[in-house]
C-alpha cells in the first residue's frame, strides 16, 4: 500500500479550479484503490477550509472539509513537528512541515505539483508528481496480478 501525503496546496488549487492538475486530484480523491491511502496535514486542511469559506460560504467549506476527512487521514502537526520543520533547510516552510510529517508518520511519498518547493530534500525519491504516482500504482497493480 502506498501511504501518500498530498500537498495541501494541490487540493486547494483543485478546489479553487485553478490548475491543470484538477483532473488528477479529482481522480485521486475519487479513486477506490486499496493500494493508496491518502494523508493531509491538519494545517493544509485548515487552509483549504479558510479559502473555501471565503470563496463560497462556511456551509460549503464544511461540506468540502467533511468530504475530505471521509477520504483522507489527517496528520496532526504538533509543536515537535513545527520545531523540526523550523530547522529544515527548505525555503518553503509548509513544504518543510510536510517533509517532517512524511518522516514522523512513516509515509511513502509526498505528491505535489510544485517539486521546486522541495529542493534541498536529501532523498528526492519521496517527492512524486502525479505521473510518478500513476506509474507506481500501475506497476503495483501489475505485480499483484502476477502473483
Amino acid at each position: 500500500m502506498f501511504r501518500i501525503l498530498i500537498d495541501g496546496d494541490l487540493i486547494l488549487e483543485a478546489v479553487m479550479n485553478r490548475t491543470e492538475f484538477t483532473a488528477d486530484v479529482s481522480k485521486l480523491l475519487e479513486i477506490v484503490d486499496p493500494s493508496i491511502q491518502l494523508y493531509l496535514t491538519n494545517v493544509g486542511l485548515h487552509k483549504i477550509y479558510a479559502y473555501a469559506a471565503c470563496l463560497k460560504n462556511r456551509q460549503m467549506a464544511d461540506t468540502v472539509v467533511d468530504w475530505l476527512v471521509g477520504k483522507i487521514k489527517i496528520c496532526i502537526v504538533d509543536q515537535s513537528i513545527m520545531h523540526t520543520a523550523r530547522l529544515s533547510p527548505l525555503k518553503d516552510f509548509e513544504s518543510a512541515v510536510e517533509v517532517v510529517c512524511l518522516q514522523h508518520y512513516q509515509l511513502d511519498a509526498i505528491i505535489t505539483n510544485q517539486p521546486e518547493d522541495f529542493r534541498g530534500v536529501v532523498n528526492r525519491f519521496y517527492i512524486w508528481s502525479f505521473r510518478d504516482l500513476w506509474l507506481r500504482v500501475t506497476l503495483e497493480t501489475q505485480l499483484q496480478v502476477s502473483f
